[in-house]
């Protein structure tokens, strides 16, 4: 039964990355985007997660772990709520599955 539910919640992940990616399409093809996990690490711990493809500044709504996925669009992310505050620049793919300082994201469309 735990196998099943485990299953059931990573197909849900990949389906809920996949959705948050063709929603990031404006024509032109996917764009860059954040996934964030409640955790522990890159997984599900209560069924929630998030992913940002916005162009512009967006919330990073958890913090247990993230993955940016690199499509073209740089992105910098924020140690504060609405861009402020330490910035770091991604312009790779990059994963950190642990508890991490970032606030918010600005992806350069």
């Amino acid at each position: 039964m735990a196998t099943k539910v485990l299953a059931a919640a990573m197909a849900i992940t990949v389906l809920a990355a996949a959705a948050a990616c063709a929603a990031a399409t404006g024509g032109t093809g996917p764009r860059s985007y954040l996934t964030s996990w409640d955790g522990p690490a890159c997984t599900t711990n209560s069924g929630r997660m998030s992913s940002v493809g916005t162009c512009g500044c967006s919330p990073v709504r958890f913090h247990g772990g993230h993955e940016f996925n690199y499509r073209g669009e740089t992105a910098t992310l924020y140690s504060e709520h609405g861009c402020a505050g330490t910035p770091y620049q991604v312009f790779e793919d990059t994963q950190a599955c642990g508890d991490f300082g970032w606030r918010s994201i600005h992806i350069d469309c």
